[in-house]
């Protein structure tokens, strides 16, 4: 399994954070201090199951671009290296680009791995639990161009060379008895569409936001599979009572063609279904429904309360809606930062599918959607 896009999160938000509001602090007046670079390192962390603590450092710039700075969004360029409790190992630079009047968008990441997971099973096929170890570079980019005010489209690229270093001896994946079990490449292109009516970008109180894309991955950008990818996110957000909010998610992914098995659509992890390991349930095609109530406590304390259900299918179908898998749990937030209401987030969830005795805790920053 290769996304480990919500650690990424974990790691990186708070440097992104900090140099959004040392820009948007600046006198939007001065079009002199709007343009000064802005450059600072910081220590990372979180805790998740797949990782358990996971230590780092960091740096970041900001800068605006272009020449009309009082009307451009902060650029922003991070790097950082992190090690984690179960030994894994992640060397990555993420970046967020605005061209002048943010008419393009430009963002992605690049970075070197050394993981570990678990792995059990296809769908409805079932194994033991297989831990196996890859190493793997992996680069995207997607750049994007306003055409209206909120609506943006335009290309991404995605790469990936996974290179299994270890497997459980007898298991499926050393007997390479699914696709990718031994090595695969990925290199595909596609087009993104995103429309955003939030009112604001970390803690959304309403309005909606949605990203559809197609990526096709073929021999003649590199790939050694042949498969095309889809994927379709919509998240909505209504205040139901004075601090109240109501989030919500939908997602499905749906891949046709020979793909590797670590880019299988899964459930699991801090974002798609807390309360199941990243990658426990994963398969060509996935549906996933999450709600959450998000309410503050007591002065910069809050709290949360949330269920999801998820559903994966194979070839010849869409999802298995037999064969649902739930997870609940709540949790507590911290804001640290009121005007952004950016949230430092502890959940815990639990789910009845796996029979595992106790939930999932996990410790980061941001939302899960």
């Amino acid at each position: 399994m290769t996304n480990t896009r919500p650690l990424f999160t974990t790691l990186f938000i708070t440097m992104l954070f900090c140099g959004q509001v040392r820009a948007q602090n600046v006198p939007v007046d001065s079009t002199k201090a709007l343009k000064k670079l802005h450059l600072l390192a910081l220590p990372a962390f979180s805790y998740s199951p797949e990782t358990r603590f996971v230590y780092g450092a960091g740096g970041f710039a900001v800068f605006r671009m272009g020449s009309d700075v009082k009307y451009t969004s902060p650029s922003q360029v991070t790097a950082a290296i992190a090690y984690t409790q179960n030994k894994q190992q992640i060397y990555t630079t993420t970046f967020q680009l605005y061209t002048n009047k943010n008419i393009y968008n430009i963002y992605g990441e690049a970075g070197y791995y050394k993981y570990n997971y678990d792995y059990y099973g296809i769908g409805a096929n079932e194994v033991p639990k297989e831990q196996y170890s890859a190493n793997y570079p992996r680069i995207k980019v997607t750049m994007l161009r306003k055409w209206t005010p909120n609506y943006y489209a335009g290309i991404r690229y995605q790469f990936e060379n996974y290179q299994m270093e270890s497997t459980a001896p007898g298991g499926q994946l050393a007997q390479g008895l699914v696709p990718g079990s031994k090595a695969s490449i990925t290199s595909g292109a596609g087009i993104v569409q995103i429309y955003d009516k939030r009112d604001t970008l970390l803690y959304p109180t309403k309005g909606f936001w949605m990203e559809l894309a197609l990526i096709y991955n073929t021999t003649g950008l590199g790939s050694t599979h042949y498969y095309g990818q889809f994927s379709y996110d919509l998240t909505y957000y209504k205040r139901v009572y004075k601090n109240i909010i109501w989030a919500n998610e939908l997602y499905t992914k749906y891949i046709d063609g020979n793909a590797p098995f670590d880019q299988y659509a899964f459930l699991g992890g801090n974002k798609k279904l807390r309360g199941y390991y990243e990658g426990r349930y994963r398969d060509k095609h996935l549906l996933l429904l999450q709600t959450e109530f998000r309410s503050p406590l007591y002065k910069a304390l809050g709290f949360a309360v949330f269920g999801g259900a998820g559903f994966i299918g194979g070839d010849g179908e869409y999802v298995r809606f037999n064969l649902h898998k739930f997870s609940y749990g709540a949790g507590l937030r911290y804001t640290l930062n009121k005007n952004d209401h950016y949230n430092l987030r502890i959940d815990y969830a639990l789910n009845p599918s796996t029979g595992i005795t106790g939930g999932f805790i996990y410790a980061t920053f941001g939302e899960a959607f």
